[in-house]
């Protein structure tokens, strides 16, 4: 596995030229691709770019309206011009998409959510399967956040894990975050069985000190190091298990918001030092 570096997942916004120059000086070992940016510029640009800089290409994000708000129409629509995203991803080399999925509704039952998904999501991994790319999908733990609606979905590692074979196309795991791990009390030993195709996908981040667990806000997180979630053990089994994909740092952190973005960066490649060790 190699430290990854988006951005937009820091709250900044930076060109890809400029986050390969970011990730290069602070010792990320990859970043994600842009896939406008090489719909314009040309796949050939985006590998020499990364080339040059010995960085490898992480995932990028699932561009399909699929959602319970999302009509029949818009997600048909958005789920052709996915076709396109996998095609130069697929040029790229990238084999790894991924989005997250809300733990609750005001609108739908769980049978009638699980319905939804499952038949939106099994187009969309097909056609991932036929670009011999993998879905990677993230439970929300927090139960400050299932608390907020009428209705409960799937937050924890073994609900999505079935949703997964529900889908049933055999390339459909996790985006696995080490915050809804936490927050879901999942454990070391939840990963340590997975298989490591199961893991598409690895955000980090760490916990505010002094909030139980059960009281922990989404929006309200830490960069690694503040001791609160047990990255060693996270990190210890992903590297048990085998995962070899991107690891990055999505804080949700107002301070990393406010900082300038190439300080930003080094904030976060520091933090990863910190707990880089297992």
């Amino acid at each position: 596995m190699f430290k990854n570096l988006n951005t937009g997942a820091l709250g900044h916004g930076a060109s890809f030229e400029d986050t390969v120059r970011l990730a290069r000086e602070h010792g990320f070992g990859g970043v994600d691709p842009d896939l406008g940016y090489a719909k314009e510029k040309g796949v050939s640009v985006v590998k020499d770019l990364c080339a040059k800089s010995n960085l490898k290409l992480g995932g990028f994000g699932l561009a399909v309206k699929w959602r319970e708000n999302d009509s029949d129409k818009d997600y048909a629509e958005s789920l052709q011009n996915f076709i396109g995203d996998c095609k130069i991803a697929a040029e790229l080399g990238v084999t790894r998409c991924s989005t997250w999925v809300m733990p609750c509704s005001n609108k739908l039952t769980y049978k009638q959510y699980f319905d939804m998904f499952v038949t939106r999501m099994r187009p969309i991994a097909q056609i991932l399967n036929g670009y011999g790319q993998h879905l990677g999908l993230e439970f929300i733990g927090p139960r400050t956040l299932r608390a907020s609606q009428k209705h409960g979905f799937i937050y924890t590692m073994d609900g999505m894990r079935a949703a997964a074979c529900a889908i049933g196309t055999g390339n459909v795991g996790f985006l696995l975050d080490c915050w809804h791990w936490y927050t879901a009390q999942s454990t070391v030993t939840d990963i340590e069985q997975l298989d490591a195709k199961e893991v598409v996908y690895v955000h980090l981040n760490d916990a505010p000190a002094g909030v139980h667990v059960n009281d922990q806000v989404d929006n309200k997180r830490e960069l690694p190091g503040t001791g609160v979630i047990d990255l060693k053990g996270f990190l210890g089994a992903l590297k048990k298990i085998g995962y070899d994909g991107p690891c990055t740092v999505e804080p949700f952190n107002q301070a990393v918001r406010e900082m300038k973005v190439d300080a930003a960066v080094k904030a976060t490649a520091a933090s990863l030092d910190k707990v880089w060790k297992w």
